[in-house]
């Protein structure tokens, strides 16, 4: 069902997982493999995930901060919730990612839902770099999980750029952003 809120379409869809304690996939919907195979990864598209951990189908950053995030849930049975945004070159999306343990055996249920997903509003042929410097000429990088700041205006959004990261591009500096702003510096209390 899709729905439109400011300009943006508001989803209701929910990929579910069930891992084990070692954050291996023992069940999973056919949502996930919709997704897996609307956003180009073909590996997510086959039985083959089922017994594998989690953590091997996401990128570097993202694999260290569901691990740190993950156990907790495990050891203390605390239900996890977090804000992700999920995006691709062509799509904006805000994933809610709910982790709830399981209570007569030991593992997780994680539950992905697409809330928000509309296309890019930017300017074709604008390249990476450009697309990504501020007013001053830089490019804003996480020092945490070495995602990008965008630069559209009103808006806040952090996004992977693997191409960055394998040749740092001129005129880096680096900050925080609010994932892992919460992540690392978060009040227990």
């Amino acid at each position: 069902m899709h729905e439109t809120f400011e300009e943006h379409t508001v989803v209701e869809f929910d990929v579910i997982l069930c891992l084990d304690a070692e954050l291996r996939v023992t069940d999973w919907d056919a949502a996930a493999d919709w997704f897996g195979r609307a956003n180009d990864a073909p590996e997510l598209c086959r039985p083959a995930p089922l017994g594998r951990s989690v953590l091997d189908y996401m990128t570097e950053p993202d694999r260290a901060y569901y691990s740190r995030a993950f156990r907790p849930v495990l050891a203390q049975a605390q239900p996890w919730e977090h804000r992700d945004e999920c995006s691709s070159s062509d799509l904006y999306r805000l994933c809610r990612v709910l982790v709830l343990p399981l209570m007569k055996h030991s593992g997780l249920l994680v539950i992905s839902s697409l809330q928000v997903e509309h296309a890019h509003d930017r300017v074709p042929c604008v390249s990476a770099e450009e697309r990504y410097r501020n007013g001053q000429g830089l490019i804003m990088m996480c020092s945490g999980c070495r995602r990008t700041r965008g630069h559209i205006p009103g808006e806040e959004n952090w996004e992977w750029e693997p191409h960055f990261v394998e040749r740092m591009p001129s005129g880096v500096t680096h900050s925080i952003c609010p994932a892992c702003r919460e992540h690392y510096y978060a009040e227990n209390g």
